[in-house]
């Protein structure tokens, strides 16, 4: 499988660009090996990464140089896996990003990223601006689209697209993006 996105955030005035790509290099037993590439105005930053997928632990990230197991690897596995939206790994946050108290879906039809086709709902704010209120954190969106679908072959649930304008606690208007998947 080879996943890239796309990710424009703005907060306070300044913009900032992100191209984040990771390929599946192997798959033995629900051991997965993954490369991951971020791609940013400051340069290129790659890691690799090895998982049980039966267990959904992350066995050890190669990072600068640096081979980290434990706590320290799944910390930076999460951190660069929560962009391509998997449901698996911040199932919390999915619950609320679909919050019916907050967002209703429009309904679904199929959508194509790169090579590969599936079907894809599509949420809003039921009212713009929008206040929610989550984790003990309360918030004001002005815009608000998220899609969200299951790829072929697999169980997991991805953020395909997402765009919010927050205008408290702090202004942000942040655009996340599926570019293209291949799935093997």
């Amino acid at each position: 499988m080879k996943f890239e996105t796309s990710e424009t955030n703005t907060t306070s005035g300044q913009t900032n660009n992100a191209t984040l790509s990771y390929t599946v290099i192997s798959s033995s037993g629900g051991i997965l090996t993954l490369n991951f590439n971020v791609t940013t105005s400051e340069g290129n930053e790659g890691f690799g990464a090895t998982v049980d997928a039966n267990n959904n632990t992350v066995l050890s990230v190669s990072f600068s140089g640096q081979t980290l197991s434990g706590s320290e690897a799944k910390s930076i596995f999460d951190s660069f896996m929560t962009v391509f939206g998997l449901e698996e790994t911040y199932s919390n946050e999915y619950g609320v990003l679909t919050d019916s108290a907050y967002f209703h879906s429009t309904g679904t039809a199929p959508q194509t990223f790169g090579t590969t086709t599936f079907d894809v709902t599509t949420w809003v704010a039921n009212n713009l601006p929008e206040t929610y209120s989550s984790c003990g954190i309360t918030g004001t969106i002005s815009d608000y689209t998220l899609n969200v679908g299951t790829p072929p072959g697999t169980s997991l649930t991805f953020i395909t697209y997402l765009h919010v304008v927050e205008s408290s606690p702090q202004t942000e208007d942040i655009t996340f993006q599926l570019v293209s998947m291949t799935v093997a």
